[in-house]
């Protein structure tokens, strides 16, 4: 598969191709600009692009979060990245996200031991309580997903607007600095690749376990986009949200949750 027109031959000072090889995928095309990398690698994929293509883009004018909320995309600021997972077997919907928000919290602790990045259900990643990242999963037909990951790098508190200032973070804000692209995309496709090649079908114990370990929201108060109203009991190994209502636990697959402290909801950045 060639590159498409407006496509880059190099990105980071490498050759394109040669990131390819170093990463183990099949394909890669990185751009200066597109509308989202999400949409773009969902084409492909529909053109029959292989499991692991990616996509990268310096910067995106109509990047997507969850429940189609804009995701902010500067140029030079973040990692906008999205890869293509294809599965010979049935994955549960909510699982996938989580398995590469893992994936992202090993990747950023190998990066920078002294962060210690969260994962809020259902595609979050935070860092003390602000967001520094998201992932937006779409399918791209029979047993093909689009994984689209936004990773906040570069950003100071300023960079952001002005609905976002006190719940968005970066890399740098959270003293991770001089981390490149190349080395945050390569180390969250390696991560991806022991988690999402091929997706299991559900969480086995010791990854239920470094799920539970990250997981921001186990043991507080939560409101769900889906009316259910509960304490988090971690997350099942499907991925569904596990939260208990009066003695029962429920299992929540579809929609968004805010964190509810003393009677107060705590909204947080949604999407990627």
């Amino acid at each position: 598969m060639s590159g498409a027109p407006g496509a880059l031959d190099r990105w980071e000072g490498r050759p394109v191709e040669e990131w390819a090889r170093r990463w183990g995928v099949p394909h890669m095309e990185a751009y200066d600009e597109l509308p989202s990398t999400n949409d773009h690698l969902r084409v492909l994929a529909e053109s029959g692009a292989a499991h692991f293509t990616v996509v990268t883009a310096d910067s995106q004018t109509a990047g997507k979060g969850r429940g189609g909320k804009c995701w902010e995309s500067p140029s030079g600021m973040g990692l906008w990245m999205s890869f293509l997972v294809r599965s010979d077997s049935e994955v549960p919907p909510p699982l996938v996200p989580i398995l590469v928000g893992l994936a992202a919290t090993r990747a950023l602790e190998r990066l920078c031991p002294s962060l210690r990045p969260g994962i809020k259900w259902p595609n979050d990643i935070e860092v003390e309580g602000r967001k520094l990242g998201g992932i937006l999963c779409e399918g791209a037909g029979p047993g093909a997903v689009v994984v689209g990951v936004g990773l906040n790098l570069r950003q100071g508190i300023e960079d952001f607007d002005p609905g976002l200032k006190e719940r968005a973070a970066s890399m740098e804000m959270a003293g991770c600095r001089d981390v490149s692209r190349s080395r945050v995309a390569g180390e969250l496709l390696s991560a991806a690749h022991s988690l999402v090649n091929p997706p299991p079908a559900l969480l086995d114990e010791p990854m239920r376990q470094e799920v539970m370990d990250h997981d921001i929201l186990n043991g507080r108060t939560v409101r769900t986009d889906v009316g259910v109203t509960g304490i988090a009991m971690g997350i099942a190994a499907d991925g569904a949200l596990l939260v208990e209502v009066d003695g029962r636990v429920e299992e929540i697959r579809a929609g968004g949750v805010t964190a509810v402290e003393s009677g107060v909801e705590v909204n947080r950045v949604a999407g990627t």
